[in-house]
């Protein structure tokens, strides 16, 4: 069956597969900003019967942001950038926008570690290449981006924008596949801890499903591997 977890009154619904990856940055922002809304983890097992349905998708892909008038925003980046705008995440000087858009774009050209920590088990013969691969782009993408935050408390400036979510998954996930990923990167270190540190992120981050939460992830990977959410 699918998981299923609401915040307050249901008025959006957001779908996704049971593990952390593209839908993360709007949903922690639904959730911050106390937006009402749903979220629907489609099964692994289910995912393929749903997709040539046709429901709850319209490429084919996921994550799907469901409207109160039953429209579907497909594509993670328009998904997450509507929620931000919802939320008062995104700017409205145009650019303010673009630096936080710059920002939430690297963290796109890191998405691999979506699939690295929840898709591909750890004892598979290409992990450790993937591995590999994958912190070719992410070191000297961070290395960039810690110039970039320069003293700043936030790649928004006193309080996170959108962009500031989009790469927080990321150095999250990534954490998790690594725990000292971040050890030569102060400055980014810091701030994944101030964004931590945010109530309201805190709480999502207490309740959000994870590891041990029945029906959720994918054996052998090294989101699994953890021992807390």
């Amino acid at each position: 069956d699918m998981l299923q977890y609401s915040f307050s009154s249901m008025s959006l619904i957001s779908y996704y597969l049971p593990m952390r990856g593209r839908a993360e940055a709007h949903r922690m922002m639904l959730f911050i900003a106390g937006i009402p809304h749903k979220c629907v983890d489609i099964p692994f097992s289910e995912w393929e019967s749903v997709k040539a349905s046709g429901k709850h998708t319209n490429f084919g892909q996921l994550p799907s942001l469901e409207l109160p008038n039953g429209k579907l925003i497909s594509q993670s980046g328009a998904i997450t950038r509507y929620v931000a705008k919802l939320g008062n995440f995104y700017p409205s000087d145009p650019a303010l926008a673009a630096q936080t858009d710059m920002i939430y774009e690297l963290a796109q050209d890191n998405a691999f570690i979506d699939r690295l920590a929840n898709l591909y088990a750890l004892d598979h013969p290409t992990w450790q290449k993937r591995n590999d691969t994958y912190f070719k782009t992410f070191t000297p993408s961070i290395s960039s981006a810690e110039k970039v935050l320069g003293n700043k408390d936030f790649f928004g400036g006193s309080s996170p924008q959108y962009g500031d979510f989009g790469l927080f998954h990321v150095c999250d996930s990534t954490l998790t596949v690594n725990s000292q990923a971040l050890d030569s990167h102060a400055g980014i270190k810091a701030w994944v801890e101030r964004m931590r540190s945010l109530p309201a992120l805190a709480d999502y981050l207490s309740k959000r499903p994870g590891p041990g939460t029945p029906g959720w992830g994918r054996k052998g990977t090294a989101m699994m591997a953890q021992k807390t959410k």
